[in-house]
């Protein structure tokens, strides 16, 4: 009765003996397991589906067929008959039922009375088990050889047989239709439920599905065996067909092997270190330029501009302040009878002259290679940027003084966007790929190349600054031009030459100035100005203090006569007229609000007075401005005078007196500063023969050069005149010599630091004389013994006057 309901049942128990072999039998205990549970659906009700519990049911009439390749294999995008299938053939349910009835009973050979009972799709191995009931005038067999004839040669008559070939094999298994995640692989695990079958009959077993690759028979301790495949259709047949088959007493199971997904990309790193590591960074170097690099040439242009900025330097927050300015003069024109007067009424006629020639040379726009050299405080900036530029809305203003004293690399890089406008910058990518650089050398022996030195990085901040800039100047080009009903072709040299106010200007101020780190800026700085010169998309102005630029920027643009201007401090006469000027015109609009807490009229008493400050004030710029502001917050003329006086009395002790300072430089500071008290101009060869300089006297004069306390003059290259760095200096030196409590100060600490320097030559002078003293005839080196002698004699003699000095300074306190 159980054989009875098992076989009504019609469930997994059953399994063909053999091959061929139509008659059932009986498995194992184990193997009910499916059927039990069916039952208990049956009795509660439930589906009992190949969909819901995965076994096909099937009666004795009925035969078990298995179609590949009716649907794409869910494996790749790639796949052709995915996109054949997707494009020209209908998957409906009804048009595979349709096209499988086709293909097992064609017109050309049809078997009558074949129906096709059900269909169970398996898409993601692309075929479909197919239910036939069989005709009673045929067996089994019979039918399932007509089947797979029949389904071999329908299928091959399409003209994309290649791709859409259909193979229609019997199934000998229990099947099982699982939806779990196991992907169809080329080589199948073949599990044995009692002993293992040899390599011959697994060859004769699963040889008809497809090309077999290799077959891996069992290990001791296993009861599995592998076999590979050529082809995917050759696993997937014989895993929907033969599994849970029995031989000889022994159940077949198949699964697919685990996919093990190595992506190609994990691989190639895995495999080939060397190679893959350069290979990401270089790619991910190239990401990050294409999307930052046009963000980058955006701001700079934004910074050249202003176009988008609502500072005074947008274009038409210019025009509505000058319409604002120009309705106000207008306002005050009439009002008061006379207007405000044009800015640079208030340079005197030297910088006047100098303003016209500069706005010439931009308007010229032939090699316009500008430098201007000027003493520190001159006015270089004001004259450029206020007067000169001052309408100009394509002006990029670049200090090297900024960057070249940044003492780490990131503030470096930060400093040198913010003068390019050079954003976004990430200063920390730079510490953490020279990290990176240092594991990629260690595992694989070379450098991945992605850490950049800041000499690079800043060379290709000037690269994207050059972009801009060009873009800037050619943003109004148009290569095709009507002209006189005529089309006329524009080279951008021709439009360039043409529109000389369409380049941006590029100003580098305080160029070739003292730097003990980062000097290679310059350099750098120069090469990129020349090449904007040489492409004409930019007019370059450069602001300098010394004639050391003119070496940095031949190199840089040789065989080229740079357009010089130098300026000078102003005469008394020019510089009394600035500022008197600047006076008035603050004295005028206080009479108009009737503050009587500013600036004194100016009587003639007054104008005495500034023409007296203004003797030992000297003309220059700053200098003069630092004078009107603290006149017109309300001081007297000579007291603004003696304050600015302190100030750079104090400057002086604090750089070049102090404690802080070499004691050998600071000794030489005070020796120029007492010559320079006396006299406005001392000559180098008054200086080279005293103890001090004359070890090096070039070497101490131009340090001290370089750090601002005096200025040289030079002929044919050789040190000639020396003098203070500014007029207001001369001032100062005259109040440090003459202020009784200073002077002592100072005077001893320059004293002691004679006695050391003296002290210092004769014990080095000892140390010589020392081996000497030990040779038995002294004669052989008299004349070397009589030299150190003297030689410690004088700085003896020295050391005797400074001590005698500081003896005599000390009663005067």
């Amino acid at each position: 009765m159980f054989l009875n309901r098992l076989s009504g049942l019609r469930t997994g128990p059953l399994r063909f003996r053999s091959l061929g072999s139509p008659r059932l039998s009986l498995c194992r205990a184990n193997r009910f397991v499916s059927s039990e549970i069916q039952a208990k659906d049956e009795q509660v009700g439930e589906s009992n589906t190949a969909t819901n519990t995965g076994v096909i049911l099937k009666s004795e009439r009925e035969t078990l067929v298995y179609f590949d390749n009716v649907y794409p294999r869910e494996l790749s995008v790639w796949n052709p008959l995915l996109w054949y299938n997707s494009l020209f053939v209908d998957q409906s349910r009804e048009a595979i039922r349709s096209r499988l009835v086709r293909l097992a009973s064609p017109r050309s050979a049809p078997i009558p009375g074949l129906e096709l009972q059900s269909s169970i799709p398996v898409k993601r191995d692309g075929g479909v088990f197919a239910t036939f009931l069989v005709p009673r005038q045929y067996t089994l067999a019979e039918v399932n050889s007509m089947i797979s004839q029949n389904t071999a040669n329908e299928s091959s008559k399409s003209p994309f047989s290649f791709f859409t070939t259909i193979a229609a094999f019997p199934v000998k298994g229990s099947p099982w239709i699982e939806d779990l995640r196991r992907i169809p692989n080329k080589t199948i695990i073949v599990k044995f439920q009692g002993p293992s079958l040899t390599e011959e009959e697994m060859y004769l077993l699963f040889r008809r599905y497809g090309t077999i690759i290799d077959i891996y028979p069992p290990k001791d301790t296993e009861n599995f065996a592998k076999v590979r495949y050529r082809s995917y259709r050759g696993a997937i047949c014989a895993k929907n067909c033969v599994s849970g088959m029995e031989i000889n007493n022994t159940v077949v199971h198949i699964q697919y092997e685990k996919v093990k997904k190595t992506p190609f990309v994990t691989s190639f790193f895995v495999n080939h270190t060397r190679i893959a590591v350069p290979v990401f960074f270089a790619l991910l170097s190239i990401v990050a330029v294409l999307i930052f690099d046009p963000i980058r040439e955006f701001s700079i242009e934004q910074k050249i501009t202003h176009r988008y900025s609502f500072s005074t330097e947008n274009y038409w927050v210019k025009k509505l302040k000058n319409f604002t300015n120009s309705t106000v003069t207008q306002f005050k024109s009439y009002w008061t009878g006379h207007g405000a007067e044009h800015p640079m009424i208030h340079l005197w006629g030297e910088r006047v002259e100098r303003v016209e020639d500069l706005k010439m040379w931009l308007e010229e726009n032939s090699n316009t290679f500008v430098v201007i050299r000027g003493p520190r405080g001159s006015g270089k900036r004001e004259l450029v940027m206020e007067h000169t530029l001052r309408e100009r809305d394509n002006v990029l203003y670049f200090d090297c003084d900024r960057i070249v004293k940044s003492r780490t690399d990131s503030k470096f890089l930060k400093s040198v966007a913010n003068e390019l406008g050079y954003f976004p910058i990430f200063p920390w990518i730079n510490s953490f790929t020279t990290i990176i650089d240092l594991m990629v050398q260690g595992l694989t022996g070379q450098k991945t190349g992605l850490s950049e030195s800041k000499e690079a990085q800043f060379r290709n901040m000037l690269t994207t600054s050059l972009l801009a800039v060009r873009r800037i100047a050619l943003k109004g080009y148009k290569q095709n031009v009507t002209e006189n009903n005529e089309v006329v072709n524009i080279k951008e040299e021709d439009y360039l030459q043409q529109h000389p106010e369409a380049k941006p200007v590029i100003v580098i101020d305080r160029f070739a100035g003292k730097s003990d780190m980062n000097a290679f800026v310059y350099k750098e700085l120069a090469d990129w100005a020349a090449m904007l010169v040489q492409m004409n998309i930019a007019h370059v102005i450069f602001l300098t203090e010394t004639i050391a630029s003119d070496e940095i920027l031949s190199e840089s643009y040789p065989n080229q006569v740079f357009k010089t201007l130098i300026l000078s401090d102003a005469t008394k006469l020019s510089a009394k007229k600035y500022v008197l000027s600047q006076l008035e015109d603050h004295h005028e609009i206080q009479d108009k609000s009737k503050d009587e807490k500013t600036v004194p009229d100016l009587n003639p008493s007054v104008i005495e007075e500034i023409d007296e400050a203004l003797d030992p004030l000297g003309g220059r710029m700053l200098d003069l401005q630092a004078f009107v502001r603290r006149v017109k917050s309300g001081e007297d003329p000579l007291k603004a005078l003696e304050k600015m006086v302190e100030q750079a009395s104090a400057q002086i002790t604090q750089i070049f007196l102090s404690d802080k300072v070499d004691g050998v430089q600071s000794a030489q500071a005070w020796e120029l500063i007492e010559m320079l008290s006396k006299t406005p101009v001392i000559s180098f060869k008054d200086i080279v023969f005293k103890p001090l300089f004359k070890a090096a006297p070039e070497l101490g004069v131009i340090q001290l050069e370089n750090n601002g306390l005096v200025s040289v003059s030079r002929n044919r290259g050789v040190l000639e005149e020396i003098r203070p760095a500014k007029p207001l200096f001369r001032a100062a030196f005259s109040y440090l010599v003459q202020d009784d409590e200073l002077h002592v100060v100072l005077k001893t600490r320059y004293l002691l630091r004679v006695v050391a320097f003296e002290t210092g030559r004769i014990k080095k002078w000892e140390e010589e004389l020392k081996p000497l003293g030990k040779i038995a005839d002294q004669k052989l080196f008299k004349s070397r013994l009589d030299y150190l002698s003297g030689k410690i004699k004088a700085s003896s003699q020295v050391i005797d006057r400074c001590e005698s000095d500081i003896k005599d300074l000390s009663t005067k306190k």
